[in-house]
């Protein structure tokens, strides 16, 4: 069976269940609830403050541009809704077809079991693009309707930097924040399913995967394992900041770029040779 064709059977199975659909609505409640608060309540006190303290700005400052960044740069967005809905189908792809008993019978067919397990990871890194895509442009379309055209304020919200970028810029430097952000996200549907493929539970590989993420983000935090840190996942979540610098260090991107697609490729790789090897019982 070719690879085009398990992708196709895995991603039919993934779009048959409910559970796929949870993350676009939650994703789409956060929006929604932004975009009110802000038309209802005007833009964050963050932002309010910096530019009365440092600009007089001739127009508007919430635009529609503002609101894909608002979400990106949401700290819960990222690391911790995303990566929560990207663990939660991973962590079903293998260890639920093994509590469904189904695994069993798709192995009694002739189909190479690096074509399947291949179908089921470009299954899940597809879900983790599909989510941040969809995120960036249900934001931006929905700001776009509310808020209008215009251009980007950029700031951090601890006041360190402040810039404007034209419109055309802006949409490009959105892009790419989201661009990299997607391989954030990928890079944690690869330990999602290789502990699919180690777990009989897909809740287990679910909190597996998120546990990971906990500590990670503890063992940055603890002084005494600073030299942990380049080899965190969570240290490199963040890239998608640098899009949104004034002056973008594409050395910065490169390197994290680099760390995330390890993560993306040696739990893959991994999850192949367990899968290849380990008897299926259920």
């Amino acid at each position: 069976m070719k690879l085009r064709t398990t992708l196709t059977i895995e991603l039919s199975k993934m779009l048959a269940q409910r559970g796929t659909y949870v993350g676009c609505v939650v994703l789409g409640v956060l929006t929604g609830l932004l975009v009110w608060g802000i038309w209802r309540l005007g833009p964050p006190v963050e932002l309010q403050r910096a530019v009365g303290e440092r600009f007089v700005i001739g127009g508007k400052v919430v635009t529609g541009p503002l609101i894909p960044l608002l979400l990106l740069e949401f700290p819960v967005t990222l690391h911790l809704l995303i990566p929560l809905l990207v663990a939660t189908i991973a962590g079903g792809l293998v260890a639920g077809e093994k509590r469904a008993g189904t695994l069993r019978t798709l192995m009694t067919r002739p189909v190479p079991r690096a074509s399947l397990l291949a179908g089921k990871l470009l299954a899940g890194w597809l879900y983790a693009v599909g989510l941040v895509a969809f995120l960036g442009l249900f934001s931006g379309l929905v700001g776009y309707l509310v808020f209008g055209r215009g251009d980007l304020v950029v700031m951090s919200f601890h006041g360190s930097t402040f810039g404007i970028l034209a419109e055309p810029q802006a949409l490009i430097r959105l892009a790419l924040g989201y661009a990299l952000a997607a391989v954030a996200m990928m890079a944690i549907a690869s330990p999602g399913l290789l502990l699919s493929t180690i777990c009989d539970n897909p809740l287990t590989a679910t909190g597996l995967t998120i546990a990971i993420l906990f500590v990670c983000q503890a063992l940055g935090l603890i002084p005494y394992f600073k030299w942990l840190e380049p080899y965190l996942l969570t240290e490199y979540i963040s890239v998608y900041h640098e899009a949104f610098a004034s002056t973008i260090d594409w050395a910065q991107v490169a390197s994290s770029t680099k760390y995330l697609a390890a993560y993306i490729v040696v739990p893959a790789i991994a999850a192949l040779l367990i899968f290849q090897r380990r008897d299926v019982l259920c």
